[in-house]
């Protein structure tokens, strides 16, 4: 039994069906029936009924199983041996949160790119529990994440806490406490209360999303019922929109960072931060514990460390 041998066998469960197997690897049919013939005679099983349609036995969907931790380990294997020859070459797989990639990979890539321009970065942008799955796999080296509760058998090392800001339009502020509005620019800003905003119009993020989410579960604490006047999917739509005073909106504090640090006259909105625990997240980049961890990886968190110093020294509030 080898690493090729169980290769052949996964892209034959694949296709479940040998002729087109056998095209995607490139070799004869007779050559993939072989390998797969072998396997059976080694293991003593019977892992494919061939009639009436190609099929798994009950032993054939258990190999399947081991041969996919065959593969990650070969992955491994070949990755140690290319850092004991250089760390410069190689593949580096990273998942990482649709919310969170906008805001900090332009300051994480291309410092990591300029260090390592040899190295192969593939970017898997998706939803934090598809890319768990595929971190658990092996599918990926490292997944950038929101947490807030440890994962079994994973690594999650710490990049930034985040708050959530309320994102409120100057214009409905004066609007609605031109003859307090010092005062209660000061109170928000210290203690915020929403019930101050209860006749104001909210521009919130899609159901699902892990911001509208976390304020849908405070909001619904606390008694508050905001106006929703519209919903996006998208956070920067939100927050322009906030910003041309169509409504408030909850903006994460991980995107104010990259916005443009304004004045407070050029401002054309107020940022009020949520103080509590249940509003804060903590973004950590994780690796599973029994996996090899490759150099390229190490040198990728510590760019992320970097990049993210560099983004919170340009914090907009």
């Amino acid at each position: 039994m080898n690493f090729t041998t169980l290769k052949y066998f996964l892209t034959a469960v694949e296709e479940m069906n040998i002729t087109r197997a056998a095209n995607k690897l490139y070799i004869s049919q007779q050559a993939l029936s072989s390998h797969i013939g072998k396997l059976e005679r080694e293991l003593n099983v019977k892992l494919f009924n061939r009639s009436p349609n190609l099929s798994l036995t009950q032993a054939g969907r258990r190999m399947v199983e081991y041969a996919k931790q065959a593969g990650t380990l070969e992955r491994e294997i070949n990755q140690m041996a290319k850092d004991a020859v250089s760390d410069q070459i190689g593949e580096l797989r990273v998942g990482i949160s649709h919310t969170c990639g906008r805001a900090i990979l332009p300051s994480i890539l291309p410092r990591f790119r300029k260090a390592y321009p040899l190295m192969d970065v593939k970017l898997v942008e998706d939803v934090s529990s598809t890319m768990e799955e595929a971190l658990r796999k092996g599918d990926l080296d490292l997944m950038i994440d929101f947490t807030t509760a440890e994962r079994e058998g994973m690594v999650q090392e710490k990049l930034a806490e985040e708050r959530l800001f309320l994102v409120v339009p100057k214009p409905l502020l004066i609007e609605n406490y031109s003859a307090c509005l010092d005062a209660i620019i000061s109170e928000c800003d210290r203690n915020l209360d929403l019930f101050l905003f209860e006749r104001f119009p909210f521009i919130l993020l899609n159901k699902g999303n892990r911001v509208r989410t976390v304020i849908d579960s405070y909001m619904e604490q606390s008694g508050f019922k905001p106006q929703v006047v519209l919903e996006t999917e998208n956070i920067e739509t939100a927050y322009e929109l906030a910003s041309r005073g169509m409504g408030v909106t909850v903006y994460p504090e991980l995107f104010l960072w990259c916005i443009p640090r304004p004045s407070q006259e050029e401002r054309t909105v107020e940022f009020f931060p949520f103080r509590t625990p249940e509003t804060t997240g903590t973004l950590v980049i994780a690796h599973m514990k029994e996996h090899y961890q490759t150099k390229a990886a190490e040198n990728f968190i510590a760019a992320c460390h970097e990049g993210l110093a560099e983004i919170q020294g340009n914090k907009v509030v």
